[in-house]
């Protein structure tokens, strides 16, 4: 009988991030789209869990879900542009911030925990 030479999978030690911009832009770096399949939808809705300050996005190839945001690519990452969602729970960036993201195993959304940022005070802004 011949020997098989085994060889261990390879895992990359970067972890999947995303930065968040003043701007309220959310962009997720190679790791992400690469851990996440990011490269393969094209629309993403927002979720945020107050009493735990995690922010869910969840990635859908539909454009009509109630929601969804269209996804920008830019060479290997994947952006997308949503001010009025920080400004909705009073979440504002001095300057750009990287966080890990993970994915929730119950229900398959990406989530970046934003546990550390402080929320603005005073009213929210109304809904129109």
């Amino acid at each position: 009988m011949a020997f098989e030479k085994f060889i261990p999978p390879q895992k990359s030690g970067v972890r999947p991030r995303a930065t968040i911009r003043p701007s309220g832009l959310i962009s997720f770096d190679a790791a992400s789209v690469e851990a996440f399949n990011l490269h393969s939808v094209s629309y993403a809705v927002l979720f945020f869990d107050k009493t735990r300050k995690i922010v869910g996005i969840q990635i859908t190839k539909k454009p009509d879900e109630d929601g969804a945001l269209k996804l920008s690519r830019r060479r290997r990452s994947v952006s997308l542009k949503a001010p009025q969602f920080f400004d909705l729970y009073g979440l504002s960036f001095e300057e750009a911030q990287r966080f890990d993201v993970g994915q929730d195993s119950t229900t398959g959304m990406l989530t970046i925990s934003l546990k550390n940022i402080p929320r603005r005070r005073g009213r929210r802004p109304k809904k129109t």
